[in-house]
């Protein structure tokens, strides 16, 4: 029980500084589907900190835990529809670029911790709540890689060339 507690704990801290991360930095967006992204990011993230917590009070009060009823859940990026891009100055652009990059890699953190804690622990209702947990995360991460790439290239176009790799 200390052991999943432990790895509870520190999924928390990393999913409470995602969404500081998210709620700071859509502050600082320039594109609204940008902004609109990382306002979303945080929204799922808030989501993961309460279900984290409630996760760790189960296993603290000892509480049977129903995998299938907690893992039930729509994901907003399954949902999504593309929007069409809203381009500003090269500087704005830039600035998204490096939020979303930055994005990137702390989705990929998640997804990479989730998944290879879930290798490492015995329990097969939590090996699943992680596993579940690093897909969800792998959808972030997919999404602002599409999102990322997006954005470049519309920073290529503003350019008025692309290069070559």
């Amino acid at each position: 029980m200390e052991k999943i507690l432990g790895i509870l704990r520190f999924a928390l801290a990393r999913e409470i500084e995602g969404r500081e991360f998210y709620k700071e930095k859509a502050t600082r967006a320039k594109s609204k589907e940008v902004r609109d992204t990382l306002e979303s990011l945080w929204k799922m993230e808030e989501e993961h900190v309460e279900f984290i917590k409630s996760l760790m009070e189960k296993v603290q009060s000892d509480i049977e835990i129903d995998v299938d009823s907690v893992l039930t859940r729509s994901d907003f990026f399954e949902e999504r529809e593309k929007e069409e891009l809203s381009v500003g100055t090269l500087d704005d652009i830039a600035n998204d670029m490096s939020i979303l990059r930055m994005a990137y890699l702390i989705e990929e953190d998640f997804e990479n911790f989730y998944r290879t804690t879930a290798e490492k622990v015995e329990d097969s209702d939590m090996k699943r709540i992680l596993n579940t947990l690093a897909k969800w995360e792998l959808g972030h991460k997919n999404m602002l890689f599409e999102l990322y790439n997006d954005v470049k290239n519309a920073y290529w176009n503003k350019q008025g060339f692309t290069p070559l790799f």
